[in-house]
């Protein structure tokens, strides 16, 4: 089976295991840059808390790795660039991997924003 084609290049980031000296985690370090890669952002509809008769958009973005990537849940996608040289988001915009799909010719990663309300991650 072929591999998915993987136009675009990203920076995987990951928290360390220690804390800094007030105790709160360590600032993630970069395990892999200009790793290949495809992202893309997709919309669902759902119904709204406490009212199923109404639907809300929902964003969910996805990128994709070749197998045998080092990424896992809790890593952090830094950065992200288009086949052009355009940045998709930098490292203040960063996102979060939520869960990681192994399929036979990819790895699929399901996103969100890394910022989120009030500063917590």
């Amino acid at each position: 089976m072929r591999l998915p084609p993987l136009t675009m290049l990203c920076t995987i980031a990951r928290r360390d295991t220690t804390a800094d000296d007030y105790g709160e985690p360590s600032a993630p370090s970069v395990v892999a840059s200009d790793v290949p890669c495809y992202w893309w952002a997709g919309q669902v509809a759902t119904s709204a808390p406490g009212n199923l008769q109404s639907l809300v958009a929902v964003t969910i973005e996805h990128v994709m790795f070749a197998p045998g990537q080092d990424v896992r849940a809790g890593d952090h996608i830094q950065t992200v660039t288009d086949e052009f040289g355009r940045v998709v988001f930098t490292v203040s915009d960063y996102r979060v991997v939520v869960g990681t799909a192994f399929q036979r010719n990819h790895i699929d990663c399901t996103l969100r924003l890394g910022q989120a309300i009030g500063g917590r991650t």
